[in-house]
């Protein structure tokens, strides 16, 4: 399996999204720099405590990503529905379903991955450079509150790395490279729409882990159906 994940990532080279990845963690850096900014012109304050700053940066880190890993499947799997390069792909002599787990592996492993390593930097960044400059007054965070908050952080983006497996199913039906962005987006929209100090749906955990066992489920179910698949025809 892991021989199948190196091959895949190797041919479909993910520059591309490492560079997205980037300017994605710049932009929430700037935003939140911002922020303070307003804050100080202003005279009013952004984050009334340290949980609203982790809530609220969890929130862009998350739903940047799971938009991203929509990307990731239209490039991986749909594309090669779509543009019929898959018949290639499951003429080689090893079965379809150790193929599209290898793929899905790969896209939850790769969403989860820069999504953590996203969240330490942006976190530590912020949090560090405040330390010393003062971004914003009510913003002090011990060192066992930041290691506290960023477990809790983590274990939100395994949910939400599972969250991002949903697109597949609306990119499958027609092997459409928009319904899985624009489903991804819908998601991110709906369930970060309730911003707020008491009540934001993607903060409360049953909300993504219930949508990360969806995500699983169609994936499983994706890699059981794979071999009735007709792949000259969307199902």
């Amino acid at each position: 399996m892991y021989r199948l994940m190196k091959l895949e990532l190797k041919k479909h080279k993910i520059g591309w999204y490492v560079k997205g990845t980037l300017i994605a963690n710049a932009s929430i850096l700037a935003m939140l720099y911002f922020f303070t900014v307003i804050e100080k012109l202003e005279n009013d304050i952004i984050f009334q405590t340290s949980d609203e700053f982790f809530m609220f940066t969890g929130v862009l880190i998350r739903g940047t990503f799971i938009i991203f890993g929509a990307v990731l499947i239209s490039k991986i799997v749909i594309d090669e529905f779509k543009h019929g390069t898959s018949l290639i792909l499951f003429s080689y002599p090893i079965s379809r379903k150790k193929l599209v787990t290898a793929k899905l592996i790969l896209i939850f492993s790769i969403t989860f991955l820069t999504m953590t390593l996203s969240t330490l930097f942006i976190v530590a960044s912020f949090t560090g450079l405040n330390a010393f400059i003062g971004f914003s007054a009510n913003l002090h965070v011990t060192q066992e509150q930041l290691s506290q908050e960023l477990l809790l952080l983590i274990g939100f983006n395994v949910a939400a790395a599972g969250t991002s497996l949903v697109p597949l199913y609306f990119g499958m039906r027609q092997f459409s490279t928009p319904a899985t962005i624009l489903s991804a987006v819908l998601i991110v929209i709906v369930t970060s729409s309730s911003l707020g100090p008491q009540f934001s749906l993607i903060n409360i955990f049953y909300i993504p882990l219930a949508l990360a066992v969806i995500g699983l489920i169609i994936a499983w179910v994706s890699i059981k159906t794979i071999n009735r698949l007709e792949l000259n025809k969307p199902v």
